[in-house]
């Protein structure tokens, strides 16, 4: 596991995320288990990005409730900075969905679907919410 060295100014350390381990698309295609795994956490992005609420949920809201999962399964963080109400949230619903769900998966190979959906998430989007839109159509509740 790779630990940051390096702080910013508040002395939060700087990750880079895009080099969490992930899945190939043709892994997480040939096996039910690791769509399934995905499909899940996209079908929960999904209901957080057109729930309806007040509350906006956009592409970079969602890469952020993966880099929490990421402080806290990969880097192993015990202290959680959550940022608004609507990252809290979005963590608060993924971990239940979690616990429900996929808790018989491993950390590693959630970690590592989580970590391809991470990658789709930061290719596909402009800035709004494009991502969630595409995994809507495929995904959504």
């Amino acid at each position: 596991m790779e630990k940051s060295t390096s702080c910013d100014h508040t002395r939060t350390p700087v990750r880079n995320y895009r080099n969490v381990p992930r899945y190939e698309i043709q892994t997480l295609s040939r096996s039910p288990e690791l769509e399934f795994i995905a499909s899940t956490i996209e079908s929960v992005l999904c209901r957080l990005g057109f729930s309806g609420d007040d509350e906006i949920f956009m592409d970079q809201d969602a890469a952020r409730l993966l880099e929490l999962f990421f402080d806290e399964y990969h880097f192993k963080d015990t202290d959680l900075q959550l940022g608004d109400r609507v990252q809290d949230k979005g963590y608060q619903l993924l971990n239940e969905v979690i616990d429900e769900d996929l808790s018989d998966i491993p950390k590693v190979d959630l970690i590592r679907v989580m970590s391809s959906i991470y990658t789709a998430l930061q290719r596909r989007t402009q800035g709004g919410d494009e991502y969630l839109r595409f995994i809507n159509e495929y995904s959504g509740d």
